[in-house]
């Protein structure tokens, strides 16, 4: 493999452009450290003689040096993992770019680079190797395809990207924005799905402050104090300034027509339930939310809690269930409106942290259901219990 090839392959790899024009050799987009430790891209260049390819001295000062043009504007310096420059910094107007020098072989036996394209990707790997050093151990999903406003160095300082490719570019809907949906959108917002369509007709009230993640500004505290402030809308506002994708309906699902509607212009691909439970005489609305989505064909996890007051101290059950496209196993498995005997139905919750738990374990077990834990259980109904705190999988046919 020749030198162009080799740096093209390592381009490929871990996510930057190769091009050769006018005489010099370009590698863009390669993922650098900045001054104090931030990620950012950098462009790394050198001239050559086309008649032999190898490196000269016009771009860079030395035939073994390159120019280096960060693409944040600090002080144009590429760094170690330990935080020191890399190279000798030969010049540069201190601001936006640098001119790097970095013999190849040793100081006191020096080698000659056998073309440009050997030069770049010498620079290339110390450069990416650096980022590789200081933690973020795939690069190439720093630039992987994503709806984030920030760079997504999550992905690879984790090694989590090729996971979360199980679920890039999916549609998701939060039916609900109380105290769980709320927390459904802020681990959900974190992840590349590339859309996340919010359902509630409400309107902001005091409690929902107090029981969701964040917290307000001045201008939407004097919003609620008027009355004027949609939930779908609030939350929007707080997320759009991470990424793109969320999109807000003051729709209220009450009925499959009401769904199906929805739906005919906004297809997804998974739903989370996060509505209240509805006391005994009322209507079953959440009946009509799980027939509305077997009826649409869409998977969707519920998640509820039971909560009660006993003696002076908190005990209860968060319950997560999972159901496949056109399921109807919710009507014999979710503790819904039907209450019946000893089976505790759903209740209006205000404990932040038991919201927070319901939202993470409906997250987890979304990404269980699309294959990005490893499933070894064959349960689609959890119960955590407060006062015994650990999870109970019930049997996959709840009719048996």
């Amino acid at each position: 493999m020749s030198p162009e090839d080799r740096l093209a392959a390592f381009g490929e790899q871990v996510g930057f452009m190769v091009s050769t024009e006018s005489e010099v050799v370009r590698a863009a987009g390669v993922h650098c450290l900045l001054r104090d430790g931030d990620v950012g891209t950098c462009t790394i260049e050198t001239s050559y003689d086309p008649s032999s390819g190898k490196p000269t001295s016009r771009l860079g000062g030395a035939d073994h040096a390159v120019r280096i043009t960060t693409d944040a504007a600090q002080d144009g310096l590429v760094y170690h993992a330990d935080g020191t420059p890399i190279g000798n910094h030969i010049g540069g107007d201190g601001r936006t770019w640098s001119i790097v020098s970095i013999k190849k072989g040793s100081q006191v036996s020096p080698e000659e680079d056998s073309s440009a394209g050997d030069l770049i990707h010498r620079y290339a790997k110390q450069i990416v190797g650096a980022v590789s050093a200081a933690g973020y151990s795939d690069t190439a999903f720093l630039t992987a395809p994503n709806p984030f406003k920030i760079l997504n160095t999550f992905e690879a300082r984790t090694a989590i990207g090729p996971v979360q490719n199980r679920i890039r570019g999916q549609s998701i809907a939060i039916i609900g924005l109380g105290g769980t949906g709320a927390y459904v959108l802020d681990l959900v917002a974190k992840t590349p799905v590339e859309e996340i369509h919010l359902l509630d007709s409400d309107y902001v009230e005091w409690h929902n402050f107090m029981r969701a993640p964040g917290a307000p500004t001045a201008d939407e505290i004097e919003s609620v104090r008027n009355k004027n402030l949609r939930k779908v809308d609030y939350y929007h506002a707080k997320y759009s300034s991470l990424r793109t994708g969320i999109i807000p309906h003051a729709v209220r699902v009450d009925s499959p027509s009401v769904f199906h509607e929805f739906i005919r212009d906004h297809p997804v691909d998974f739903a989370f339930v996060c509505i209240d439970q509805l006391t005994d005489g009322d209507s079953a609305r959440q009946d009509a939310v799980y027939r509305a989505l077997t009826e649409a064909e869409v998977p969707f996890i519920d998640s509820g809690v039971s909560i009660t007051v006993d003696d002076g101290a908190v005990r209860g059950t968060i319950t997560t269930s999972a159901y496949d496209s056109g399921s109807l196993a919710w009507e014999h498995a979710i503790p819904n409106a039907r209450v019946k005997g000893d089976v505790v139905g759903y209740r209006n919750v205000q404990l932040p942290e038991v919201n927070a738990s319901a939202a993470s374990l409906a997250v987890m077990e979304w990404r269980r259901y699309t294959n990005q834990y490893v499933d070894e259980s064959e349960s689609f109904l959890h119960k955590f219990r407060l006062e015994k705190p650990r999870i109970i999988a019930l049997r996959s046919d709840p009719r048996k």
